[in-house]
């Protein structure tokens, strides 16, 4: 099963901890993050106790705009009680020297407040968790950031995807029964799992016990014409994918291929045929063909 974390930050910090999920991630750690798991609606107080209880560490960002924020207070209340118990592992991540609570002094700490060491203190967080550190897959400070994909989408009027359409190439090489516990549904008898709402249908391919292929329509882009131009940024952003993370290879009216190399795969934005929506889909089996 995929080593998990919950990022506990200030809005505040979005910037910086927008990065550091992206980073953990690109080391197939499950990280949970409020926009990408709270759907509109969803209770926030049942939300996030159920993200403190289904992650193996609780990972708390500190700065001056969080040390005080009652619910950063309140989630490490929460994991706290839940390290004493045995059930997780805080960890603290320092982004602004400021006073540590009580309960944290002693404990080892990353200590971001130096830009310059960010890889090295990111080494220190993925190392913690039991995984090891791969220096080629962080995302460089001066790259363009996710900020302006999601400005494409929302630009374009498209949502941006809560989970499980979040960033749905995680669910690539997991089982697929861990799967299914993450989605809240059944595999079919070919073992792929559908997941459907108004906004979006996710396809997860199966192929044995692992998911091989994932691929997700936004439905509201229906009816799209092959014939007629569209904005794979745009789409990207909407799953929460920064276009600067990937190499475009191909280009055509009706699809746009792209690579991701630190994560080998593929990733196709489309439109299937014409009346169908919009989609994007991802693979490793044919990474760079």
């Amino acid at each position: 099963m995929n080593t998990s974390v919950f990022l506990s930050h200030n809005h505040k910090d979005k910037k910086f901890v927008r990065r550091l999920a992206r980073d953990i991630e690109c080391h197939g750690i499950r990280v949970w993050l409020d926009e990408a798991e709270m759907n509109i609606g969803d209770s926030l107080v049942q939300k996030i106790r159920e993200g403190i209880d289904n992650v193996d560490y609780f990972a708390v960002v500190l700065s001056n705009n969080s040390i005080n924020a009652p619910w950063v207070k309140n989630e490490l209340d929460v994991a706290i009680n839940y390290q004493i118990a045995g059930r997780l592992k805080v960890l603290p991540i320092i982004l602004e020297n400021v006073e540590l609570p009580s309960f944290l002094i002693g404990k080892l700490y990353s200590n971001f407040s130096d830009p310059s060491e960010y890889t090295n203190e990111l080494e220190k967080v993925i190392k913690s968790m039991g995984v090891a550190f791969n220096k080629n897959v962080v995302t460089p400070q001066t790259s363009s950031n996710l900020g302006s994909s999601l400005d494409s989408a929302i630009m374009l009027g498209l949502p941006i995807m809560s989970a499980p359409f979040h960033r749905p190439y995680q669910y690539l090489g997991m089982q697929v029964d861990e799967v299914e516990k993450l989605v809240d549904v059944k595999a079919n008898e070919a073992r792929n799992i559908i997941v459907e709402n108004d906004l979006c249908k996710m396809v997860l391919w199966g192929e044995g016990n692992f998911i091989s292929f994932v691929e997700i329509e936004l439905l509201q882009t229906a009816p799209h014409s092959q014939e007629q131009e569209f904005d794979s940024e745009a789409l990207l952003g909407a799953l929460s994918i920064g276009v600067h993370e990937l190499d475009l290879a191909r280009k055509k009216t009706h699809f746009h291929t792209y690579y991701d190399h630190k994560k080998k795969m593929k990733v196709t934005a489309s439109c299937l045929f014409d009346g169908a929506p919009l989609s994007v889909s991802f693979g490793t089996k044919y990474y760079n063909m």
